[in-house]
């Protein structure tokens, strides 16, 4: 029994330090990006309180940041997910008020998709320059890669051998699931169900009173949320493959 339950912690724990640095850019440059673009467009809120900063003590949200990450990975969901507190911004303070909401909501989303884009040039380059080293661990980093919903958190073991082997395959899964999380928190974001960014987006183009009264909307936002969350995990975990392997295109050349 407690061989199993030391061997329970050790998976947990490697599974932690795979998500740990996908989650850290994901989460915090997401939220540096809507306070950059909010700072640009005339409201200096986000600087003043010291939000613009990588530091991710400044962002951990407890139950975003660390709990919801922790129970994803206890409940073996096969991915992860998480947020960070929301940078606070004063519309009132923007040059144009629609213009401000639309492109500092822009920026989050987007900056997930740049670092996703980022991150496969990378994972091309790393798998590119192994191969051309002779060493044949390559074609296992490439199928850790073609099948990150089945490799990427460990549910299929890739079998090598030598501390320089495992670290290889580790840090290829841990690029690996920093492109798989910024994929997803772009897509959820993008949704235009209110209080996420998708919603801002889409409010700044309706006409008059709409925009007030599509945001408000906000306050149930979130039980739409988790519904959506928990009953289109599968077709969200569809897309964000999809998305993935268009992402990793550099491994085509290999």
């Amino acid at each position: 029994m407690f061989s199993n339950l030391g061997s329970e912690i050790i998976n947990f724990l490697r599974q932690l330090v795979i998500v740990i640095p996908g989650l850290y850019l994901g989460v915090v440059l997401h939220e540096v990006a809507h306070g950059y673009i909010a700072f640009k467009s005339g409201d200096p809120t986000a600087r003043n309180l010291g939000r613009l900063t990588l530091n991710p003590v400044a962002h951990i949200d407890i139950f975003g940041s660390i709990l919801l990450p922790l129970i994803l990975i206890l409940f073996r969901t096969g991915f992860v997910f998480g947020y960070a507190k929301p940078v606070p911004i004063n519309p009132s303070r923007f040059r144009n008020y629609r213009k401000g909401i639309r492109y500092s909501s822009l920026a989050g989303p987007v900056t997930n998709f740049l670092i996703a884009f980022i991150l496969g040039c990378f994972l091309g380059l790393y798998i590119f320059l192994i191969k051309i080293s002779q060493n044949p661990i390559y074609l296992e980093l490439l199928k850790i890669s073609e099948k990150i919903s089945e490799n990427v958190l460990g549910r299929e073991s890739i079998i090598t051998s030598g501390a320089l082997n495992i670290f290889l395959v580790f840090f290829c899964k841990i690029i690996n699931y920093a492109i798989f999380i910024n994929i997803i928190l772009g897509i959820f974001n993008f949704l235009p169900i209110p209080p996420l960014d998708g919603s801002n987006i889409l409010a700044t183009f309706l006409p008059g009173n709409a925009m007030y009264r599509y945001i408000s909307i906000g306050r149930f936002g979130f039980f739409i949320i988790f519904a959506l969350f928990y009953f289109a995990r599968i077709p969200l975990l569809w897309a964000t493959e999809k998305i993935y392997l268009s992402f990793i295109w550099t491994l085509n050349l290999l």
